[in-house]
């Protein structure tokens, strides 16, 4: 496990405010003649406030691809799914090149075998070593499942898993498998609010065996935390 960095701020806002420029900053520093910066996404209040705050900053996200981490398995238009509460904070999102789960009516494993066979065709098989996404961002559930892998749940398997049973509802979903969020240059975590200090004290230490402990980028982990959270450390 490499030492992340722990990024602490006042408050969510300034949370936010600091990631996004960070993304800016990342986005800015390729080079023109560079493949696109591939971006895999988050859901969650954090996530989707990301996004929000990406929106007011107008950049030019052309160069960018992106796909959300996990997906709710409902419709396209429902309210649950991440990629519509995502399009909803920022509209130019749905115009962008943003690879979306596939939905009903296909079944869980239809999409599944659907989107594993997209994603093996652009980046390979997922025993590869090499990076696929140069950013993972990812938010910390209290119960620290990260995406839609919970605790007690395998989340192995190609690049996508399925989840029949998430002890959240919608009880259906896709993810990103460990494997995959683990092909990533970079994971940022993004986590707020006294009732995530518990989980993200574990995952700080060595030995963790909880989900969001499981992924971290093959060059730089970076926690972005609020004093709130950080103080209940």
């Amino acid at each position: 496990m490499k030492t992340p960095l722990v990024k602490v701020h006042e408050t969510a806002e300034l949370l936010l405010e600091n990631a996004v420029s960070d993304f800016l900053s990342l986005l800015q520093s390729q080079p023109e003649d560079s493949p696109n910066l591939s971006v895999v996404l988050t859901g969650g209040s954090l996530g989707i406030g990301f996004l929000s705050e990406l929106s007011r900053r107008q950049a030019d996200l052309s160069r960018v691809d992106f796909i959300f981490g996990d997906e709710r398995f409902v419709a396209l238009d429902n309210a649950e799914r991440n990629e519509h509460q995502g399009i909803m904070a920022f509209t130019a999102l749905e115009n962008l090149r943003l690879r979306r789960y596939p939905s009903p009516p296909a079944s869980l494993n239809e999409a599944r075998d659907a989107l594993n066979e997209a994603l093996e065709a652009s980046y390979g098989p997922i025993q590869g070593n090499t990076d696929v996404f140069d950013l993972v961002l990812l938010g910390v559930g209290p119960d620290g499942h990260v995406a839609s892998l919970f605790p007690g749940h395998t989340g192995q398997g190609d690049w996508v898993v399925s989840e029949d049973n998430s002890p959240k509802p919608p009880s259906q979903r896709l993810s990103l498998s460990y494997k995959a969020l683990n092909r990533s240059k970079q994971v940022w975590f993004l986590a707020s609010g006294e009732a995530k200090a518990n989980v993200v004290g574990q995952a700080l230490q060595e030995g963790c065996s909880l989900p969001l402990a499981k992924v971290e980028g093959t060059s730089q982990t970076v926690w972005y935390l609020d004093k709130e959270l950080s103080d209940a450390l």
